[in-house]
Order: structure tokens, then sequence, then C-alpha cells
């Protein structure tokens, strides 16, 4: 019998102990930033995430004039890579609290339009620039598209998605 746990009478081991695997959206989307989850503080991950960002911005050479986060859980990656690369950090997009989360919405029709009511771009913050919008986490993209759409109609010259959630590999 294995350390930790109890054999059954077919062989087959069961674990007294069973594993712990946290969702890494806890610490990209759900959390508040104040949050500690298995003596990790979630801020110090989202600056970590951020870090992680720059260098693959970096390594891209994205030529951007700007960074904007998509609020409000990329605020923290997107300052820090902002930071990392020493491009002006602006707030772009005005929150409308009052709009759900729209990744949970049933119907596609509704995920869109609720993008345009759910976030207001300021244009002062977009007009003529390269932006390098950050997000926390691209789900089916409806989000992303319709916030790339709206910079665009807010008058940025060209606008770079980046998505600070490490990739999803298992």
């Amino acid at each position: 019998s294995c350390l930790g746990s109890e054999t059954e009478s077919n062989g087959t081991v069961i674990p007294t102990v069973p594993k712990h695997y946290p969702c890494m959206f806890e610490f990209v989307y759900f959390a508040r930033p104040d949050s500690i989850i298995d003596g990790i503080s979630v801020y110090t991950a989202r600056l970590a995430m951020g870090e992680a960002l720059a260098r693959r911005v970096a390594r891209k050479k994205i030529n951007a004039d700007v960074v904007i986060p998509v609020p409000d859980t990329s605020r923290v990656a997107a300052l820090q890579l902002s930071y990392a690369l020493g491009i002006i950090y602006r707030e772009g997009f005005i929150k409308n609290r009052y709009v759900g989360r729209t990744f949970i919405m049933p119907q596609q029709s509704q995920r869109r339009k609720s993008v345009r009511r759910k976030l207001n771009p300021m244009a002062s913050e977009f007009a003529g620039k390269r932006v390098l919008l950050v997000d926390d986490s691209i789900v089916r993209g409806t989000t992303a598209n319709q916030i790339i759409a709206m910079a665009r109609d807010a008058g940025a010259k060209a606008v770079y998605l980046a998505s600070c959630s490490p990739p999803i590999r298992f």
C-alpha cells in the first residue's frame, strides 16, 4: 500500500488525502486582488502574470503608445506590463457596474449586445494611438472582438490585444 492511501479489495488505490488542484481562474478572474489562495497573494500572482506577459510582448516587438486594461481584473497585470515595458498606462474604458458577466450569458446575441453596454471607451485615450489592450482571459472571443472594435471606433490607429491568463495546458 502507498503511504497516505488505502487499497480496496480489487487492488484500486484510493488516496486518503485527495490532491488539490485550484482553478487558475480564481487567480486570473474570480478572486479579489486582496485574496490569499493556498498561501499565494492574488495580487502578487497578477503582478507576475503582467511580468510574464511583458516578456512575451517584448519578444513580439509590439510598438504601442499606451497600455489600456479591460476592466476590472486585468488592471494589476496591465499596470505591471506597462511598468516593465516603459509604456504609458491609461484607463480607457469605463465599466458599467450594472451589466453582469457577459461570458456566462446563454445567447450569443445577448453577449454581443451586453459588451457594448458594459464598457464605454473614452475617445481621448484611443484617438490616434497604437493601443495595447490587456484582458484577463479570452473565453469565447466574443468580448475580445467587440472590445477591439470599440477601440477602433474610438479612433485607435492600431489595436493589439494581449491576454494575461496563462495558457491552459491540461
